[in-house]
C-alpha cells in the first residue's frame, strides 16, 4: 500500500479545518439557542447528589431506571420559565409515580452559570 505524496497536506490542513469548522457548528448551535433551553441544559449539566454525575445522570439511573422496570412512571419533562430577573429562570422536572407528582424546582442563573435547588425534589437531586 502506498502513501500518497499529498499526506501532508491531508494531516496539516484538512484535519485541523474539520475540527475547526465543527467546533463552530457546536459553538454556533449553543450560542442561537433560546435562554430557556440554556437554562434547562445549565441545570441537566449541574452536579447530583451522587458523586461524578450530572444532574440528567442521576435522572437516568433513577427515575428513568425505574420506569425502563416496569414501575408506572409518567415523565411529563422538562420546562423553563423567566422569573422576571435578568438571566434568571426557574427550571422544572417533572414527573408521576405511584407517591404521587414530583416537580424539581432550580432557579438558573445564565449570567453567573449557577444552578440553585429551590424545593425539597430538586435537592434531592442535586448538591445545589
Amino acid at each position: 500500500m502506498r502513501i500518497p505524496r499529498t499526506w501532508p497536506s491531508v494531516v496539516f490542513i484538512i484535519i485541523p479545518v474539520f475540527i475547526i469548522t465543527v467546533d463552530a457548528v457546536v459553538l454556533l448551535r449553543e450560542r442561537l439557542q433560546p435562554n430557556e433551553q440554556k437554562a434547562i441544559r445549565l441545570v441537566k449539566e449541574s452536579n447530583s447528589r451522587k458523586e461524578n454525575f450530572t444532574v440528567q445522570q442521576y435522572l437516568y439511573t433513577t427515575v428513568y431506571h425505574r420506569k425502563s422496570q416496569g414501575e408506572p412512571i409518567t415523565i411529563e419533562g422538562w420546562r423553563a420559565s423567566e422569573s422576571g430577573v435578568d438571566g434568571l429562570f426557574l427550571v422544572e422536572f417533572a414527573y408521576v409515580d405511584p407517591e404521587g407528582r414530583h416537580i424539581a424546582t432550580w432557579e438558573a442563573n445564565l449570567l453567573t452559570a449557577t444552578v440553585t435547588g429551590k424545593n425539597d425534589d430538586a435537592l434531592d437531586l442535586s448538591w445545589h
